[in-house]
């Protein structure tokens, strides 16, 4: 039985404003809580940037690289449990690439993925921004089994670089997941996580990538 929830994720409606993105509660079908459970807890590495560079986002996060622009972390995989390495089969297959596309209208062609795991623990989080060129869309599916709004952490979708100028506010609930189609006014942001102690808001973030511009790392959202 597959994981992932393809014909809803084909499917889902992209709104146009303020930028081509769509909000989807049903990505997987049936087992996101068993995903959410299985989500690793080790080999993760911090990841920072807190002063503000040129071109640059200031962020703080976790991450467990998976594949590197169409490079498979094989060290990484294979420590995930059997239920997560299907799931990865199905994210890097063509049916779920036709999935995304039918769902933005983006060509994906020539595009090669760029995986990973993201945790944001307690202050953790990510500036308003918008994505590198090269980044065609995004994919962020959500993992965790509860989350209270007063934990912060929510994938807020801008309309300027403001971070509280938000017209969509997305929580880490698992089976919630966003797609967003990268444009120069594609402005997200995560506020800062607060008060959740033990409870890390869980990613799976995937980039489709143009494959000539892929020198620096990838957004965190």
């Amino acid at each position: 039985m597959p994981l992932l929830n393809l014909a809803a994720i084909g499917s889902a409606p992209l709104s146009t404003k303020p930028y081509p993105h769509a909000v989807l509660h049903d990505s997987f079908a049936g087992e996101q809580h068993a995903l959410a459970e299985e989500f690793p807890v080790r080999g993760f590495h911090y990841d920072a940037r807190e002063a503000a560079a040129p071109g640059g986002k200031r962020y703080r996060s976790y991450n467990y690289q998976l594949v590197r622009f169409g490079t498979p972390d094989q060290d990484n995989i294979a420590a995930l449990s059997p239920r997560w390495r299907t799931l990865l089969g199905e994210l890097t297959g063509p049916a779920y690439r036709a999935a995304v596309a039918a769902a933005t209208g983006a060509d994906l062609t020539g595009t090669v993925l760029d995986i990973r795991l993201v945790r944001y623990a307690e202050n953790c989080w990510i500036e308003p921004h918008v994505d590198r060129p090269d980044k065609v869309v995004t994919h962020l599916f959500y993992l965790n089994p509860a989350w209270r709004p007063e934990w912060s952490g929510s994938l807020r979708v801008l309309r300027s670089a403001d971070i509280d100028d938000w017209s969509d506010e997305i929580f880490p609930l698992a089976g919630n997941s966003v797609l967003m189609v990268r444009t120069d006014r594609a402005w997200h942001a995560v506020p800062p996580v607060t008060g959740a102690g033990s409870h890390d808001r869980k990613t799976l973030l995937v980039h489709f990538a143009r494959p000539h511009d892929t020198a620096t790392g990838p957004g965190r959202g």
